[in-house]
């Protein structure tokens, strides 16, 4: 991917309000940063208007990655292409019965979700594999021939293909894509033995079903991003779990992006954990639209094996384990039925965005009332209008009969609670201590809420990173390059013979193409893990194994990892269901030099700013003028040309050698 002339690394997140970009030279260590507003009909223009943005030449790029929530976006707003389901006979509502369980037990008027495939678009076909993968019912290719002809009939774009058990022989699933590419040769095809070949047949089915639905759109994109940047190959992608894969795998399988962008900035907190020696951190990503809570302990954040899109749509893809709720700059703020304050999850996006932007905007949003609030200062660069934003906050305020300045209180402390809640259910409730931890905010509204929340759940220290509002770009250029394979086992361990684990991995590392990794400093090194389970238990654990560990010993760990999570070891025979690899390899490693400290005071400020429930002005720092080794004491607004941090009264703050901003909050250790 690089040569000595191609010395640019690239990272683009588009988000729902911004697309930014950050360029790293590997021969200088120069890094260049840039935002733009975002093109949600058309996101390929915001990434080329951010590529012209910082003016780099793509002869110049050796790498780019691109993390984008495309596919997430088609499945929320249902907007995939028309696609139908081929299934096993019997098994046609596999989609509209979901599972059992509901997130609100006893709420009368709780609707299911819609599926992403209605009904009348799935079909069965005769055919039969037993859990023992004896075969019951063979396939008849003509029968399966009239069900595809029947389809084609309808105008679909894609065609997914779930069998039942076809995890442990996918033969008769291969017959119906022969079919299909015989009968109908311009349709996509995603069968379930291919994307997920894992037990649980509405997980498998619905995860082929969301790979299709969003397949020809994904395929579009990535084929114009492509021909607009005009390099075959340039154009990579950041994957669910933090690896840079190429076009052509994420084009055949988009599920793997699902949580693209939000994964950049856990990228980008582990980097900045190991380059300034704190490993325990708790990162949060507040952005126009969404606000992203993730945990790194001991330097490693926690993979999950499958991600909810939204209630009851899951897909079994390698997940970061991110808790996103609907709380960024641009969430409306709104009354409900009842009367009460509530904000997002509906987001102003980038248009027309914030009432302040001054685009057509007139909903309130979180950056209308901080801007109220005092907590972001207008610059050339952004310029706000603080009267539109009055407008939209007062509306609220004369609902509830109370002056501007106190609405915009109220909605600051609702959406605060709503964070503080997300930042809890990923720690207090996973048993995490979250006083062990220090809190590393991003995102161009991160900064207005960290002291606070850090304040509300007893994190005492905060990391704020050198360019924060534009931190997961900068993530997916530390990203490595990760490629991740799983098949369904479902055998007793005892009933394993010597080596078929170790047998078992190798031919899964097979399927991993190792030219996949080209441009890496080295070759892959390969992560194991098995889902594991006591036998009469329904669900499993991931434990990290070796391939050429004996059965005592992944009994050890299975154990010893049930006992961390839930207390209890119980010493029942234990059954092996899913066998799980990950190849990874590093890109040449970020040469970010530190710097000397000074011991020169910070430069006074030359503005103020009125900050709502201070009597007195408060100091606007020009981030730009600090230097490492400096110090501020709070109250204070830390500027930035695309974002600000506030320093409330009582905390404290320096700046490290790498240019980050550590924040000890009222109560905290010394910074």
């Amino acid at each position: 991917m690089t040569s000595q002339t191609k010395t640019k690394r690239v990272g683009i997140d588009i988000g729902g309000t911004f697309t930014d970009i950050v360029v790293f030279d590997e021969a200088t260590g120069e890094v260049v940063r840039s935002k733009t507003p975002s093109t949600p009909e058309a996101p390929e223009e915001g990434f080329l208007a951010a590529l012209a943005a910082v003016g780099v030449p793509v002869e110049e790029i050796g790498t780019l990655v691109h993390g984008t929530t495309i596919v997430t976006n088609l499945i929320l707003e249902r907007k995939g292409v028309r696609t139908a389901l081929i299934t096993t006979r019997g098994f046609r509502d596999v989609l509209e019965i979901m599972r059992a369980t509901r997130p609100l037990p006893y709420d009368l008027g709780w609707r299911r979700p819609v599926p992403l495939i209605p009904r009348e678009f799935c079909f069965e076909v005769d055919e039969r594999i037993m859990a023992d993968g004896t075969i019951e019912t063979p396939i008849d290719p003509e029968a399966v021939a009239a069900v595809v002809d029947g389809i084609v009939a309808l105008g679909v774009e894609g065609i997914a293909v779930s069998l039942m058990h076809a995890y442990l022989d996918d033969r008769h699933e291969k017959v119906v894509e022969a079919v299909i590419r015989e009968r109908a040769p311009h349709l996509a095809v995603s069968i379930s033995s291919r994307i997920c070949r894992e037990i649980r047949e509405y997980e498998r089915a619905n995860t082929t079903v969301a790979n299709i639905y969003s397949m020809p759109r994904v395929r579009r994109y990535v084929d114009a991003l492509a021909g607009r940047v005009g390099v075959p190959g340039l154009v990579n992608y950041l994957s669910s779990e933090g690896g840079i894969q190429a076009g052509a795998e994420a084009a055949e399988r988009p599920v793997t992006l699902c949580v693209s962008g939000p994964a950049g900035g856990v990228l980008g907190g582990a980097f900045l954990g190991e380059q300034i020696g704190r490993r325990n951190l708790v990162t949060v990503d507040m952005g126009g639209t969404s606000f992203d809570v993730a945990v790194i302990r001991d330097g490693r954040f926690d993979i999950k094996n499958t991600f909810e899109v939204e209630w009851g749509i899951p897909v079994k893809t390698p997940t970061i384990d991110i808790k996103t709720i609907g709380a960024g700059g641009g969430s409306i703020v709104w009354i409900d039925a009842g009367g009460a304050l509530r904000v997002g999850p509906h987001s102003a996006g980038a248009d027309p965005g914030p009432a302040c932007y001054g685009r057509g905007g007139t909903e309130c949003t979180v950056t209308d009332a901080n801007l109220v609030l005092g907590l972001i200062h207008p610059n050339p660069a952004f310029p706000l209008d603080i009267e539109r934003a009055r407008a939209a906050v007062g509306r609220i305020a004369d609902h509830f009969g109370v002056p501007i300045e106190e609405a915009a209180e109220g909605i600051y402390r609702v959406v605060n609670a709503a964070m503080a809640t997300a930042i809890r259910q990923m720690t207090v409730e996973k048993g995490i201590d979250p006083r062990d931890f220090a809190l590393v905010p991003f995102g161009g509204a991160g900064g207005q809420h960290a002291a606070m929340l850090a304040e509300e759940v007893g994190i005492p220290e905060i990391v704020v990173p050198n360019m924060p509002s534009v931190f997961s770009a900068f993530g997916m250029v530390s990203a490595p390059l990760k490629i991740s394979r799983a098949r369904t086992i479902l055998k007793p361990l005892a009933a394993l013979e010597p080596g078929a684990i170790a047998a078992f991995f190798d031919d899964l590392a097979g399927e991993i193409d190792p030219d996949a990794f080209a441009g890496a400093s080295g070759p892959p090194r390969y992560e194991f893990s098995l889902d594991l389970r006591y036998v009469k238990q329904a669900h499993e654990i991931s434990v990290v194994v070796e391939p050429d560990w004996p059965a005592e010993r992944i009994v050890a760990a299975f154990e010893d990892r049930h006992f961390t999570l839930y207390g209890t070891r119980h010493g029942h025979p234990v059954m092996v269901v899913t066998g799980r690899i990950t190849a990874i390899a590093d890109m040449p490693p970020l040469e970010i030099r530190p710097e000397t400290e000074t011991d020169r005071p910070a430069p006074p400020a030359e503005r103020t700013t009125a900050v709502a429930g201070l009597a007195e002005p408060v100091a606007i720092i020009d981030r730009q003028g600090l230097r490492p080794g400096m110090r501020l004491a709070g109250p204070c607004l830390v500027e930035e040309v695309d974002t600000t941090f506030y320093v409330p009264p009582g905390a404290s703050a320096r700046v490290d050698p790498f240019r980050n901003l550590i924040i000890t909050v009222k109560g905290g250790a010394s910074a």
